[in-house]
């Protein structure tokens, strides 16, 4: 499961790049502190 939130993360990160730490958690639905690790 933490392999797929990690694809998930860089796939979003690739189609908007720039996106902060606190977008990345909701879109998530994780902690800003879970992004950071």
């Amino acid at each position: 499961m933490k392999n797929d939130r990690l694809f998930e993360m860089m796939y979003l990160l690739l189609q908007k790049q720039g996106m902060t730490a606190p977008e990345l958690a909701k879109k998530l639905e994780v902690s800003v502190r879970t992004v950071y690790r």
